[in-house]
């Protein structure tokens, strides 16, 4: 199934959801934390065998909407990035790792007052982008380098998370886990996450 195929089933899962339960809340919001144990197979050289992304610091938003009895969608935008340097056959390499994510959540929302627990997961699109200083080229020889190609990748991904909010309140904060995992040229990458954020409830 194509990634377009994907989003076309979630997005009409989301559409008559939507109709058959009501809207019953909608939410704009923002996040910030961290992408870490980002194992990614695909980026190595000979000599430093796989390259160790320790983590990504994140910032994103999110758009929130709520419906009967216990669900909420949320469609997100995040921005991944880490910067660390190397030392390749005696030059000092600085390697940038970028990711834009597009994606889609569905959560189980455990409805108590204030505090609200809730699971959940999702499909996502990244972007994802690697930079060398200096290039490659000019300092690697006849190392076996292995770089990803810049692109988009397919992901999915499981999350857990509480929500603390007053009913008479028009922000809601929330911390969130994420385990995940986005498609390859030849094996798949495993990250987790940890952020926080505040949503401004519209409705």
């Amino acid at each position: 199934m194509t990634r377009l195929t994907y989003y076309s089933v979630v997005c009409l899962v989301l559409f008559v959801s939507s109709q058959a339960f009501g809207v019953t809340g909608m939410g704009l919001g923002v996040r910030a934390g961290v992408v870490a144990n980002y194992d990614n197979p695909d980026l190595s050289f000979e000599e430093a065998r796989q390259m160790d992304i320790d983590q990504l610091s994140m910032v994103g938003g999110h758009f929130r909407i709520s419906s009967l009895p216990v669900f909420t969608y949320e469609v997100i935008a995040e921005y991944n990035w880490h910067k660390k340097d190397y030392s390749v056959l005696g030059t000092d390499v600085s390697v940038k790792v970028r990711d834009f994510m597009l994606g889609l959540n569905l959560k189980y929302m455990f409805r108590i007052p204030v505090v609200t627990p809730y699971i959940g997961g999702g499909i996502a699109s990244h972007q994802m982008t690697y930079e060398f200083e200096p290039s490659l080229g000019s300092i690697i020889g006849g190392a076996t380098v292995i770089i990803p190609d810049d692109g988009p990748r397919f992901g999915v991904h499981g999350l857990a998370g509480v929500m603390l909010g007053f009913p008479t309140s028009p922000i809601e904060f929330f911390v969130e886990g994420r385990m995940g995992k986005i498609s390859g040229d030849n094996e798949s990458t495993t990250y987790s996450a940890v952020y926080g954020g505040v949503t401004l409830k519209l409705l």
